[in-house]
C-alpha cells in the first residue's frame, strides 16, 4: 500500500475497532460543517458517541471571532464550541500567544519550521504545534500549513476526510454514520 492509502486504513482501522480520533480544527475547517447540509449531524454523532475527539485552540476562536459577517461569525464559533474542547496551544509564541491558553515547547525546530521561518505564519504554527504536541490530526485546508505539519509527522486531513470516516457523503441528503440510525441531513 502507499502512504497515503496506509494512512487512510489504520484510520479506517482505528475508528472500526473503536478507537477515538483526536483531531485539532483550523479555522478554516470550520466553515464545512456550516455549509454542507449533515456535516454537523455527522461530527456531532461521532462526538457524542466517543468515537471524535475535537479540540480548538484560542488561535481558532480568534480567527473565527474575526469574521465581518456577525450571523456567520455566532454561527461558526457556536458549531466549533458545541463540538469541542478548547486546550493549550502546542507552544508559546510572544506577541500571538494568550497567556494561560500556551505551553511552553522547547521544540524550536517544530515551531520554526511550521512558522516558516518568520513571523507572519505564527498562528498557523501554534494550530500546528498543537496537533504535534497532543498526537493528533490537524484538519485544515491551508495548504503551506498541511504541508509543514506532515513534514513534522502529523497527520493531516481535511474536513470531508475526516467526515467521510463517519460515512459522510457531501451532496447527499441522508448520512449514514458508524454510530447509530440513518439521520437525515438538513437541507
Amino acid at each position: 500500500m502507499s502512504g497515503s492509502y496506509f494512512m487512510a486504513w489504520q484510520v479506517r482501522q482505528a475508528v472500526a475497532f473503536g478507537g477515538t480520533r483526536s483531531v485539532v480544527m483550523d479555522s478554516n475547517a470550520v466553515d464545512p460543517l456550516a455549509d454542507l447540509p449533515g456535516a454537523y449531524e455527522t461530527a456531532e454523532a461521532a462526538v457524542q458517541s466517543g468515537n471524535l475527539e475535537i479540540l480548538f485552540t484560542h488561535v481558532t476562536i480568534d480567527e473565527l471571532a474575526a469574521i465581518d459577517d456577525l450571523e456567520r461569525r455566532r454561527r461558526l464559533l457556536i458549531l466549533l464550541i458545541s463540538l469541542g474542547r478548547l486546550v493549550s496551544t502546542g507552544a508559546f509564541i510572544v506577541g500571538h500567544s494568550r497567556l494561560n491558553f500556551g505551553r511552553i515547547n522547547d521544540d524550536t525546530k517544530s515551531v520554526a519550521a511550521l512558522r516558516s521561518g518568520g513571523t507572519r505564519h505564527s498562528r498557523d504554527a501554534l494550530i500546528g504545534s498543537t496537533a504535534l504536541v497532543d498526537g493528533c490530526a490537524l484538519v485544515t485546508y491551508d495548504d503551506r500549513l498541511a504541508a509543514r505539519a506532515r513534514d513534522r509527522g502529523v497527520k493531516v486531513m481535511t474536513t470531508a476526510e475526516l467526515l467521510a470516516e463517519y460515512g459522510f457523503i457531501p451532496g447527499e441528503t441522508t448520512q449514514v454514520d458508524k454510530t447509530g440510525p440513518e439521520r437525515p441531513g438538513i437541507p
